[in-house]
């Protein structure tokens, strides 16, 4: 990969994008005004674009971006704030003070549900095992600023750990957080242009048994699981759904 200014003020952004570089394992490179596909001739790598308000990842050869953007948690905070209620947070049982594990965490959204949801004295721990969707979500999370206080404190946060849950867990003692939640990315594809970027960067890990039984082990409430309506993980591993009605995707509950 290599890590280059936006085209604009690309003097002003150099220090910040060769920090960018550093975190990556990247290389920096100078801009010198080139297009996206003249990078992608001159070097042959994935490229990192990092300009005054975002950073965004380009796969290489491939047009569409992955950048950072909280619409899905803020349309979810919104709802939230107007009904008292959120699918996850619901199903999760989640209150003040709540310690959880995202262990799959993508674009975060429900790591910032569960971030409002147990406030300034609770625990949100987000585990993303792609380096670059970390290094991305979680910049996105320090650094945007747009919405209420309360909003952008939830996403300040959610604290991300770029690993795979299966290693993480074996470092975790039993009992120690209230809630683990898990979203298999992708398990069945559904059509959605803004997850199209995600996609082309996300590592692929499969609901292991065993991986579940270290989430029972380190969960000392419940194991939630998100999956498509037609997902026969539920069934599979023993999931209690409370079915929602006409929704795409539902929420499985293992009580421990």
């Amino acid at each position: 990969m290599i890590v280059t200014t936006a085209r604009k003020q690309a003097n002003a952004l150099k220090e910040k994008a060769a920090l960018c570089a550093a975190k990556l394992g990247a290389r920096f490179v100078e801009r010198q005004d080139r297009s996206l596909e003249a990078l992608f001739a001159a070097y042959g790598e994935d490229v990192c674009i990092v300009g005054k308000e975002r950073q965004t990842l380009y796969k290489y050869k491939e047009a569409v971006p992955f950048f950072y953007h909280p619409n899905a948690s803020f349309i979810r905070y919104k709802q939230w704030q107007k009904t008292g209620t959120d699918p996850f947070i619901d199903a999760a049982g989640l209150s003040t003070g709540d310690e959880v594990l995202d262990a799959t965490l993508g674009m975060g959204a429900d790591a910032v549900m569960a971030a409002i949801a147990v406030g300034r004295t609770g625990t949100v721990t987000g585990l993303e095992a792609s380096q670059p969707i970390a290094h991305i979500v979680s910049t996105g999370l320090k650094e945007w600023q747009e919405g209420n206080e309360t909003f952008l404190q939830a996403l300040r946060r959610v604290n991300v750990v770029n690993t795979g849950s299966a290693a993480y867990f074996q470092h975790m003692k039993d009992k120690s957080v209230d809630v683990v939640y898990f979203d298999p990315m992708f398990e069945t594809k559904v059509a959605s242009p803004g997850l199209e970027g995600l996609r082309h960067f996300a590592c692929s890990e499969t609901l292991t048994k065993s991986v579940l039984d270290d989430a029972k082990r380190v969960a000392r409430r419940a194991v939630v699981l998100k999956g498509h309506w037609q997902s026969e993980q539920f069934a599979r591993f023993g999931f209690t759904v409370n079915r929602r009605q006409h929704a795409t995707f539902q929420y499985g509950v293992m009580e421990v």
